[in-house]
Formats: C-alpha cells, structure tokens, sequence
C-alpha cells in the first residue's frame, strides 16, 4: 500500500509524490504540464516569483495497493492520459 499526492499549479497537475515503507518516490508528468503551466501563469498575470510560487498546492492524500514507484507512475500515466487542458480550466474558473 502506499499514499500519494499530486502537485498542482492552480488546476494544473506536474507531479506525483508517492511513499511506502521503502521511502518516497517523486516522478514529474510529461512536459505539456509544465507548458501549461507557463501559458497560464502568462494569461494569468503571475509576474513575480511569489505569485508564481504561491499557486503551488498539494492535492489531498490518498492510498492506493502497490508500491510507491508503480503507485507513482501509474498516477502520472493516469493523468497525461485523461487531461484536457480546456476542461480543467473550465472546472477550476466555475470553482473559484
């Protein structure tokens, strides 16, 4: 069993963090994350570091059977596979 989170940029997901009794895993998703990420901050007005950095949120844990790299990789896989940048940014304008 092993917990996980996903970092997020706003409604941006880039990484996943997973940990087990063996420790820790990191893994970043793909590169078109971390280029929304760079289109949004821009549309956004996130001039300064610190507004940048401030949009920086850990997703809530959860736990899922596995160990802390398959968990990782597999939430990574799961995301790059079902993300819809128009979408997630439809939800996330309709939340605030």
């Amino acid at each position: 069993m092993a917990r996980y989170q996903i970092l997020y940029w706003e409604y941006i997901p880039l990484g996943v963090k997973a940990t087990d009794v063996n420790g820790t895993v990191r893994e970043n998703l793909p590169a078109r994350f971390q280029e929304a990420v760079e289109n949004a901050s821009s549309q956004g007005g996130h001039s300064s570091a610190a507004a940048y950095t401030s949009m920086f949120k850990w997703g809530k844990e959860e736990e899922r059977e596995g160990a802390a790299r398959e968990v990782a990789t597999a939430i990574v896989q799961e995301l790059d596979a079902i993300w819809n940048e128009e979408e997630a940014r439809k939800k996330y304008q309709e939340a605030a």
